[in-house]
């Protein structure tokens, strides 16, 4: 049995908290896309958990997604969607295989980033290992994976740009001295901030450029 094309709002909303976490790529694809959507900002777990089971998600969890009938969580599942709704996603392989591969090693830098910020106990913020033993490779291979690439996937700016930016922002601001060894880095968060919506937005109000994290992260908190 087929389901229904669910309805569309003419605005949709992204809730998330009031950091940038999770939900900044996607903002920055619907700025880029020229959508207008509401940017639903929680300040605190008492404001979430009050909206969390009210919402008819299926699986209650912020970032989430709302235009319509459609309601959708987790963040790259967001993403893919946005990316094939706006024509930013590689419709055939080989290039849609070099982008699922880019996303889940984006993914990876991800994770054991996040595992340093909000990992237990009262670890260092910036521990050498992890610094020169994983993020430094992490980021050579990023480099050379770009080389003369314009976008992720070549000419085509894809939403794993999106993803992409966002994380090597963030490690930018953490790491500056390991991002700066790689010249190709620099050079394509230039371009991506150098795209028109894109410049518009980070020259706007709506803009948040800090906190990078809430306060429980050792690193980029309030």
């Amino acid at each position: 049995m087929r389901r229904a094309k669910p309805t569309m709002s003419t605005s949709p909303t992204v809730g998330y908290w009031s950091w940038r976490g999770r939900a900044q790529s996607i903002r920055l694809l619907l700025k880029y896309a020229g959508i207008q959507f509401t940017d639903k900002r929680y300040a605190n777990p008492k404001d979430w958990q009050s909206e969390k089971f009210t919402l008819g998600l299926d699986f209650p969890n912020i970032p989430y997604y709302i235009d319509g009938d459609l309601k959708l969580t987790q963040s790259m599942a967001i993403m893919r969607y946005l990316g094939e709704k706006h024509g930013l996603s590689a419709t055939a392989d080989p290039l849609r295989a070099v982008q699922d591969m880019a996303e889940q090693q984006l993914q990876d830098v991800l994770q054991g980033f996040l595992g340093i910020m909000f990992g237990p106990g009262d670890g260092e913020a910036k521990p050498p290992a992890y610094i020169t033993g994983t993020l430094e490779p992490q980021l050579d291979l990023l480099a050379k994976f770009l080389a003369d690439k314009q976008w992720l996937t070549g000419d085509q700016l894809s939403y794993v740009d999106f993803h992409a930016y966002e994380l090597l922002d963030k490690l930018r601001l953490y790491a500056p001295e390991s991002v700066a060894k790689h010249p190709t880095i620099g050079q394509y968060l230039d371009r991506f901030e150098a795209l028109p919506a894109i410049k518009a937005y980070m020259s706007s109000d709506e803009f948040k450029s800090w906190p990078v994290f809430g306060a429980r992260a050792k690193w980029g908190g309030k």
